[in-house]
């Protein structure tokens, strides 16, 4: 039969009973109030049964559909006795009570325990107990309504005998109120047969000695105690059951590695029962034993007493598989203590916060480093290092790194092993392909402009300019095992096929700095159709405190172009030797083919024109509509608040740098202003920190070159390019500091917009037909 309870959300909770052998089952689902509808089926009763809707959904045997496993189940012993006797006549009768519940698949494994604990104990509250069948089920279905992440509850009742001497479980008689029933942590896991891990978040281990579970088999059964996720071949207990066709068991170190223990167990495991295991292992990894049952400690199939220094290690987590031929099910039970109303003090409350900041940090620490080493994949005791995650937090951090993987902010090339994702889950149109190596692209699929970024912020913006982009993921293991990847996005502006890269974070080694010069020497070798090379990056400027025409802001955009024909675009300085005056050791570069720079003279003569501000410029209108898709995904991407944008200079006289107001234009030439919006500045770029971070030589060395603005040194990835047989180069620099765009993360996002959207502007006023006639039509 069904009852149906309308809750606040506009559905209905759902009653059906049935009978399995002497197991009374009582179960309510959530649905939908439109698909109850004016059932035929259903009927109202009367009298004690009075406003509850009936409905038969059960089969010729009385029994009810079967459902799926629950996620979490408790029970207790209830104490009947007939409502006609009295206390002292009466003879009691004890009935098992299980409750297994289900949830929508948003809720995290601790809300489930917690929702299921609290539930429990609304309904055995010993002062308002149900004193019959019917308010008992009432009164599940009423907490149902209470707890909108349960979408089914299942009640068994089922008649046991007493025992001598007591009974386990919960009584409701009023000598036992005060027991707590356990709460039944119950998860499920399917392997298929073939060796291959599953690790299992839902079951920590990392601050644990022991763990049970049950296992469905015909054979191979595979648990896999790990110190680091995705590497189960080293550091990693293996224990064997039922191996070699159900016949022996044992212990390896590292997965199919040496066999350290072994004992013959035939007929282990059974394909048609469970089998019940433990394995306990010692807090400082020094031993670990298997035994059968769920009694830890009782017998022992397995012992490897005294693993060797050299071998142990601690154990962070678990994956299991089944072998060829032989599929497993899995079921691992945790029984947690009821969570009890126990007032936090203010000292708990404030620990609990500062863990939950920490963690936040963390984590933000984590998808970071995952940017900053895109597009090179790391595997996860890197990332947890280079994050200062400690290993026994491994749990939460993977928990975190497949979180990511759900919402499409990271991939997991191979076990273990992370990738910042070159896209996110609302660009539903930027395709990504997984590629062992890059296919070669001909004709007009052929790019022939590559934009390279250096921060993920800059390659976001690059890629918001581009349409019908395809990201290739470049995966490939090393004969070491090591991974490597690289990712190219190659799409369109306009009439062009381009290509997006994206180089490692600038660091100060040297193999960092040659890693940089090799990845460009890669693109340019696979990519052998491109004709320009636009580097799109974040920058210092070199102020103007006096003249407006020559000043830099943040949020500003500076183009590398030479003062005079002969004259440098990029100016790199190695050292400085001091003396009565500055030497500053230098080395220059200039594009052969002056394309982008021709361009670029024509976009600025059109920002400094009077017309040129009646309208929205061009890259305005594409930083605009940048921004806009941006900020959907991270809101770091809006222009900062203007009082931020601070400028100060070192006066003769004062030690200390003081704040100033940036210049404004003169009244002829008012109408070149524009509040809030990017203007554009031509120059040499320069580098170096030995001048980048030293205000006076800063300016003194800018002033010899007629430097606009500095960048973070890419003066290794300038000369690489122009050592290739790409003759057209510029530097596009969004301006974010006044140093060399490393002091503050605050303007960088914006800045990186700005730059985008400018060499976008760039790009579509290349000439579409190259050196290839007759290529585009």
């Amino acid at each position: 039969m069904a009852s149906d309870t309308k809750t606040k959300t506009g559905s209905v909770i759902l009653m059906s009973a049935g009978q399995e052998d002497d197991v009374t089952v009582v179960r309510l689902d959530r649905a939908s109030e439109s698909k109850i509808g004016d059932s035929p089926e259903c009927h109202v009763t009367e009298g004690p049964f009075k406003g509850i809707v009936v409905k038969q959904t059960v089969d010729e045997k009385g029994r009810l559909p079967p459902v799926g496993n629950p996620n979490v189940r408790t029970w207790f012993f209830a104490h009947t006795r007939d409502k006609n006797t009295d206390l002292e006549s009466a003879t009691y009768s004890r009935e098992r009570r299980e409750i297994c519940f289900w949830f929508r698949r948003k809720a995290s494994k601790p809300d489930q325990i917690l929702q299921a604990t609290k539930y429990f104990k609304s309904l055995i509250e010993p002062e308002h107990f149900p004193k019959d069948y019917v308010s008992f089920i009432k009164k599940s279905m009423l907490l149902m309504q209470e707890f909108p992440l349960m979408r089914r509850v299942q009640v068994s009742v089922r008649p046991e005998p007493d025992t001598e001497g007591g009974h386990d479980g919960l009584s409701l008689r009023p000598e036992a109120e005060d027991e707590e029933p356990p709460i039944e942590n119950f998860i499920t896991v399917l392997t298929p047969a073939v060796y291959d891990y599953q690790y299992l978040p839902e079951v920590p281990v990392s601050r644990k000695n022991h763990v049970t579970f049950r296992i469905m088999a015909s054979a191979e059964a595979h648990v896999a105690l790990s110190h680091v996720y995705g590497d189960t071949d080293r550091r990693t207990y293996e224990i064997v059951l039922g191996g070699w066709n159900n016949t022996k068991s044992a212990i390896r170190y590292g997965g199919r590695g040496p066999i350290e223990v072994e004992a013959n167990t035939p007929g282990l495991l059974n394909a048609d029962d469970f089998q019940a295991f433990w394995i306990t292992w010692s807090d400082d990894g020094g031993s670990l034993e298997v035994g059968r049952g769920m009694t830890r400690g009782l017998n022992c199939v397995l012992r490897w007493p005294k693993i060797p220094p050299a071998k142990q290690h601690s154990i962070n987590l678990m994956s299991v598989s089944t072998g060829p031929g032989s599929p497993g099910r899995w079921e691992f039970i945790e029984y947690l203590s009821a969570v009890t109303k126990v007032s936090e003090t203010k000292a708990s409350k404030r620990a609990k916060v500062r863990r939950g900041v920490v963690w936040y940090a963390k984590k933000t620490k984590m998808l970071e480093n995952l940017e900053a080493a895109f597009p090179s994949c790391i595997n996860t005791q890197q990332l947890l290092s280079l994050s200062s995650v400690r290993l026994t937090d491994m749990l939460e951090a993977v928990v975190f790194l497949k979180d990511l993987l759900k919402l499409g902010l990271a991939l997991e090339v191979a076990r273990g092993v992370w990738l910042r994702s070159p896209t996110n889950h609302l660009d539903t149109a930027h395709e990504i392909r997984m590629v062992s190596q890059m296919p070669r692209l001909i004709g007009r699929e052929a790019p022939t402009v590559a934009l390279v970024t250096v921060l993920y912020c800059e390659k976001q913006a690059m890629d918001t300019m581009m349409e019908d982009k395809i990201s290739y993921v470049v995966h490939s293991v090393d004969s070491t095992g090591t991974s490597k990847s690289t990712v190219y996005t190659v799409g369109r502006i306009g009439d062009h096929r381009v290509v997006a890269m994206k180089l490692r974070k600038i660091a100060i080694q040297a193999s960092t700095k040659a890693s940089h010069a090799k990845a460009i020497d890669q693109l340019i070798g696979i990519f052998d159709q491109l004709q320009h090379v636009l580097i799109v990056t974040t920058g210092g400027a070199v102020p103007n405190y006096t003249d407006y025409g020559k000043h830099l802001r943040r949020g500003d955009v500076a183009v590398s172009v030479p003062r005079t024909p002969d004259g440098p675009m990029y100016v790199h300085c190695s050292d400085v030797e001091m003396g009565d005056q500055a030497f500053f050791s230098t080395s220059v570069w200039n594009a052969a083919d002056d394309s982008i720079a021709k361009v670029a003279r024509q976009l600025y003569d059109v920002s400094v024109s009077r017309g040129g501000h009646e309208t929205l410029r061009s890259w305005e209108k594409y930083s605009e509509s940048g921004q806009e898709q941006l900020r959907r995904i991270d809101d770091r991407f809006h222009r900062p608040p203007g009082k931020t944008d601070r400028l100060y200079a070192l006066l003769e006289g004062e030690r200390d740098p003081v704040l100033v107001r940036h210049p404004v234009p003169p009244p002829e030439k008012r109408y070149a202003y524009r509040e809030n919006t990017p203007n554009v500045r031509l120059g040499p770029i320069g580098c170096g920190r030995a001048v980048a971070r030293i205000d006076a030589l800063r300016m003194e060395f800018a002033s010899c070159h007629g430097i606009v603005a500095y960048d973070r040194g890419l003066h290794h990835v300038v000369d690489a390019v122009m050592n290739s047989r790409v003759s057209s180069c510029g530097l596009v620099l969004g301006i974010c500091d006044y140093l060399d765009g490393t002091k503050t993360r605050t303007w960088q996002p914006y800045a990186a917009v700005c730059a985008a959207s400018f060499a976008k502007s760039l790009v579509l006023g290349l000439p579409a037909f190259g050196r290839r006639r007759g290529y585009y039509q």
